[in-house]
């Protein structure tokens, strides 16, 4: 179940529009639905982050920031809540003028995570050191919160292994229901072969476990996109947005996994100028962006992945290579 290699996420839908009519109505469908615009956004945030190494003894970093207690105090945090080993990792270059921004490593401990969690924080203060901006910078043009991407750019930087890097937990998913146990988290691109007949198998083989009365775990299906497959992006953002709006978004999966571009309603015919598409598609895009922009920024490279871990933790695990493997992760309690 492995597929080629990931290596953008700006979904280049124009330079498929030549193609074909058919390539061309697809364009022009998404392209009307904003789609386009908000397709560039993933790779256009990576290039805009500028982080650079800093040796965590540089006499130009605040003391405030290798304080333990005063991040704490900083945080806003609860009583229950500490931060130790607190590490300044990156200089960041702030979006305006007038401001540093640094990147702090630090060990978090809560009642929710009692054996610590890894986390990584941005702060923002003036050329004096005096005043601190703690929390969310929004790009208002952009509708992001700057902050998030440049955590999720860093910890990609950090982490020796990309798939260590994604946190699917905070990305957009289409849910297969289960009976048992935490649900297991499939990252795919169904703009490839392999990614399209991997989500097949891996569905089939749930119903067919179900079927026999095994209890099976949940599974989180996390669509990303590499950009170079403009059906496939569009059958995607569809999905997302008929999850949204009637939480139907799998049956548009499997059929997508199936018939690929013969599926019906994908066809220009069927498209049309139909409002009510335009509004879905517009609102899986959305949902695709940020998934993308995350893969991206954690310079994933091999797809699918798959994590398992419930409340806000997951782990990656090694994909099974084996008909017994899977039925031994899907049915674990």
């Amino acid at each position: 179940m492995r597929s080629n290699k990931i290596t953008a996420v700006a979904m280049a839908m124009a330079c498929l529009a030549t193609i074909s009519a058919h390539a061309g109505a697809i364009g022009d469908f998404m392209k009307s639905s904003k789609a386009s615009s908000s397709s560039s956004a993933a790779a256009d945030e990576k290039a805009s982050i500028k982080a650079t190494p800093i040796d965590p003894k540089n006499k130009e970093i605040p003391d405030w920031l290798r304080d333990s207690d005063r991040l704490k105090s900083m945080l806003g945090a609860e009583a229950d809540f500490k931060v130790e080993n607190p590490k300044v990792v990156r200089r960041v270059e702030a979006p305006f003028p007038g401001l540093e921004g640094y990147v702090v490593e630090a060990t978090t401990i809560s009642e929710a995570n009692p054996e610590g969690k890894q986390e990584l924080f941005v702060f923002y203060t003036d050329k004096s050191k005096r005043y601190l901006m703690v929390g969310m910078m929004i790009d208002m043009k952009a509708n992001r919160d700057v902050n998030v991407d440049v955590e999720r750019y860093v910890r990609g930087e950090l982490a020796d292994n990309p798939a260590k890097a994604l946190r699917p937990q905070d990305m957009n998913s289409i849910n297969v229901a289960g009976t048992i146990g935490s649900p297991l988290t499939f990252v795919v691109d169904l703009g490839k072969q392999a990614g399209r007949e991997s989500t097949l198998n891996l569905l089939r083989f749930h119903q067919t476990l179900k079927g026999t009365g095994a209890g099976v775990r949940p599974i989180r299906l996390v669509l990303v996109s590499a950009g170079d497959d403009e059906f496939a992006t569009a059958a995607m953002a569809m999905a997302y947005g008929d999850e949204v709006n009637s939480g139907t978004g799998l049956a548009k999966v499997i059929d997508f996994s199936e018939k690929y571009r013969d599926a019906r309603w994908l066809q220009p015919s069927s498209m049309g100028k139909d409002p009510a598409l335009k509004r879905t598609l517009g609102t899986g895009i959305f949902k695709m962006e940020n998934n993308s922009t995350q893969a991206l920024l954690a310079r994933i490279d091999t797809l699918p992945l798959v994590y398992e871990g419930a409340n806000g933790r997951t782990l990656n695990i090694p994909l099974p290579s084996t008909q017994a493997q899977w039925k031994a992760l899907l049915t674990k309690k």
